[in-house]
C-alpha cells in the first residue's frame, strides 16, 4: 500500500509542477467511504489529493468535470481542480485545492442557500469534450437540449445514465428509478412485493412532478447534495476572508431543482437559513412537499445498492408515499 500511495503522490506532484522533495507531509484524511485521500502539504500550499485503484479510468475526470461545470455557473464556489491522473497512471487519481474549514454560521448558511438558487438558475453545461482543467471562465458551454447530460457519469460509485430526455417523469422514472429499483429486485435485494410497489409508484410520477418541472424548467443540479458534500471554509490564497460555503463530490446533471432540495431534507444537516435563503431567492412551486418523497426515492434506492440494510425498508416506504402523494394530487386536482 505504501508504494501505491508514493507513485499516486508522485504523479500528482509531476502534473501539478511540483517538486516532490517540496511535499512535508502527506497525511490520510477521512470523510468518504469510495476514495482514499491525503492531505498533502508543502512549502506553499495544502493540496487534496484522491485515489481508487478499484476505479474506471474515467471516474475522476467526471468528477473533475462536473466540479468545473459547477464553477462555471458563477453560483457556487468549489475547491478548484489542480490536476488529474492520466491514462499512463496505474491508478486513477485527482488533485484538488485544500480548503482551510471554518465554523459554519447563519451568514455561510444563506449564502449555500442564495447560491444554490442561482445555481438551479443555470441551464446548460460544457460541451461535449470539454477540458475539466480548462480555466473556468473559459469553459466552452452550450444550452441542454432538456434533462440529462452530456455523458453517462456516476453518483457514489454507481453509474448515473444521463440520455437526454424532453420529459422530465420520463426521464426520472427511466433513468434513476427503474433500473436501480431492478437490478434490486434482480440481485433479491429487494422483494418483489417490493419492487412492484416502486414500479406502481413510477407510474404515477408523470402526473405527480410534470406539471412543477414544466413551470420551473430545467436546472444544472448538483446531484448528490447532502451535508457530507458541503463545507465552510476558506482558499488558502485569501486566508483573511470571510468563511465560504462550497460543495463537493457532485453529480451533476440537468434536471428539476427539487431533487437537489429533496436530499438536502432526506438526510438532514442543513440549517434553517439555508432553505430560508432559497426561498426568498426563487420560490418553490405550491406542494413542493408532496413530490419530496419521489425525488428522494433515488437517493433511498442509490443507498440500498450499495449498503442494503435499513435503507431497503425505506425505499418501500418512499415508494408508498409516493402513491399516497399522487392519490392526494389527483383529489384535489378533481
Amino acid at each position: 500500500m505504501a508504494g501505491l500511495v508514493e507513485a499516486v503522490l508522485e504523479s500528482a506532484c509531476r502534473a501539478a509542477g511540483l517538486d516532490r522533495s517540496s511535499v512535508e507531509s502527506a497525511r490520510p484524511i477521512g470523510g468518504g467511504c469510495i476514495n482514499h485521500a491525503l492531505k498533502v502539504r508543502t512549502a506553499g500550499h495544502d493540496f487534496c489529493l484522491k485515489w481508487n485503484a478499484g476505479a474506471g479510468r474515467d471516474f475522476f475526470r467526471m468528477e473533475a468535470e462536473g466540479l468545473s461545470a459547477l464553477a462555471g455557473s458563477d453560483a457556487v464556489d468549489v475547491p478548484r481542480v489542480i490536476a488529474l491522473g492520466g491514462d499512463d497512471d496505474e491508478v486513477p487519481w485527482l488533485l484538488l485545492e485544500w480548503i482551510d474549514e471554518a465554523r459554519a454560521t447563519g451568514d455561510t448558511w444563506r449564502q449555500l442557500g442564495h447560491g444554490l438558487a442561482r445555481l438551479h438558475r443555470t441551464r446548460q453545461g460544457p460541451s461535449p469534450g470539454a477540458d475539466p482543467l480548462t480555466p473556468d471562465a473559459a469553459m466552452p458551454v452550450r444550452h441542454a437540449p432538456g434533462f440529462g447530460w452530456h455523458r453517462d457519469n456516476v453518483i457514489g460509485s454507481l453509474p448515473q445514465p444521463n440520455r437526454w430526455m424532453d420529459d422530465w417523469a420520463e426521464f426520472w422514472t427511466e433513468q434513476r428509478i427503474l433500473p436501480l429499483a431492478r437490478e434490486l429486485g434482480s440481485d433479491g435485494t429487494l422483494s418483489r412485493r417490493g419492487l412492484t410497489l416502486v414500479e406502481r409508484a413510477a407510474a404515477r410520477m408523470s402526473g405527480l412532478l410534470a406539471p412543477a418541472a414544466t413551470a420551473d424548467g430545467p436546472s444544472l443540479l448538483h446531484g448528490d447534495l447532502w451535508s457530507g458534500n458541503v463545507l465552510f471554509g476558506r482558499r488558502q490564497t485569501a486566508p483573511d476572508t470571510d468563511p465560504l460555503p462550497f460543495v463537493i463530490d457532485p453529480a451533476v446533471y440537468i434536471g428539476h431543482r427539487e431533487v437537489d432540495l429533496a436530499m438536502c431534507r432526506l438526510f438532514g444537516g442543513f440549517a434553517a437559513p439555508f432553505y430560508d435563503a432559497y426561498e426568498a431567492a426563487w420560490p418553490l412551486q405550491p406542494d413542493h412537499e408532496r413530490r419530496m418523497a419521489a425525488y428522494q426515492l433515488y437517493p433511498l434506492l442509490v443507498h440500498a445498492r450499495l449498503f442494503a440494510g435499513g435503507y431497503v425498508a425505506s425505499v418501500a416506504r418512499s415508494a408508498q408515499a409516493v402513491l399516497d402523494a399522487s392519490r392526494q394530487a389527483g383529489r384535489f386536482r378533481s
